[in-house]
């Protein structure tokens, strides 16, 4: 059992699993950023990905991810962040029990993008949130095991990742064709979040293992309509956009319909919903924003930055 002192200690050696994701390798540049952490990455032996960047120690393990492999990788970290996908959720649930035995005081679960996976309409939808629920609830279990020992959790919900779903199209919108699709009236607010938001909630939460202990905290940039996304991307290309209105429940309902046909691209349709209509974090009990000493960012000036990185991109192709 750890003592209350060690327990509220500096967290200092950090363990990254997914650090060349796409939210992964922005968490790894948050944290050595922050300049207080001692930084790993677990690494597979069969990763094709590059090396990490000098002063970083890879820590390898079989593509399998055995229980006791992990367990002695993860042994002498303070804390494990977990950034890669739920494609296999018992790899989430084994990383988990291993951060447990190895007696890591704060893990962090891929719990960030797009929708409460808590929320029981995301849950009735999509089996990528009863699997998200799933790595929570065990991380309940195993911290209710001791409540004084040194192991705890913390989820960071962030909503949409913003800048990523602007320029890959996951918000529905079509930076060259300067189209967007709208769901219902288009007024209802949603917090989203760039990935540098997702990689600075991490390093707030790791600072702060007291104030975040076992428990959900809810992130944002901004929580903007669709509406008001739509006026700041004609403001960023100076030009009139059209746009299509979607009826979100029959959007949701024929995208279901094809993931049960067996059509696994519906998935980024019924996330672009969920994420949209019931994503207000200003509205729940955990909001986080004061607590971790996080303030807005201005919608123009992250759309602006998205445009012209795009039209950049387009020049140079």
């Amino acid at each position: 059992m750890a003592s209350s002192s060690s327990a509220e200690a500096p967290i200092r050696k950090v363990l990254l699993v997914g650090a060349n994701g796409t939210v992964g390798s922005v968490i790894l540049e948050g944290l050595v950023q922050a300049r207080c952490f001692d930084v790993s990455v677990l690494r597979r032996s069969n990763s094709s990905s590059s090396g990490t960047a000098a002063g970083i120690a890879d820590v390898t393990v079989s593509p399998q991810l055995g229980l006791d492999e992990l367990v002695a990788a993860i042994a002498g970290h303070d804390a494990v962040v977990a950034a890669f996908p739920l494609k296999d959720v018992d790899q989430h649930l084994r990383l988990v029990e291993a951060a447990f035995r190895a007696g890591v005081r704060r893990y962090i679960p891929a719990d960030y993008g797009s929708c409460d996976a808590a929320s029981p309409q995301a849950q009735a939808h999509l089996k990528l949130y009863r699997d998200k629920t799933a790595v929570r609830d065990k991380c309940e279990e195993l911290a209710s095991r001791n409540p004084s020992g040194p192991f705890s959790w913390t989820s960071i919900i962030c909503g949409h990742f913003f800048d990523y779903g602007l320029r890959d199209g996951l918000l529905h919108v079509d930076l060259d064709a300067h189209t967007a699709q709208i769901l219902d009236a288009g007024d209802i607010k949603a917090s989203a979040s760039t990935l540098r938001r997702v990689a600075e909630s991490v390093v707030a939460v790791l600072q702060r293992p007291r104030q975040t202990r076992n428990r959900a905290v809810y992130v944002q940039s901004f929580c903007p309509t669709q509406l008001e996304i739509l006026a700041s991307l004609e403001r960023a290309t100076g030009r009139k956009w059209h746009t299509q209105h979607l009826d979100s429940n029959a959007f949701l309902e024929r995208e279901s319909r094809r993931l049960a046909a067996g059509d696994h691209d519906a998935i980024e349709g019924i996330v672009f919903v969920l994420g949209t209509v019931d994503a207000d974090w200003t509205r729940r009990d955990g909001f986080a924003m004061e607590l971790l000493g996080l303030e807005d960012e201005n919608l123009d000036d992250v759309v602006a930055a998205v445009v012209a990185e795009h039209a950049k991109e387009k020049a140079s192709s």
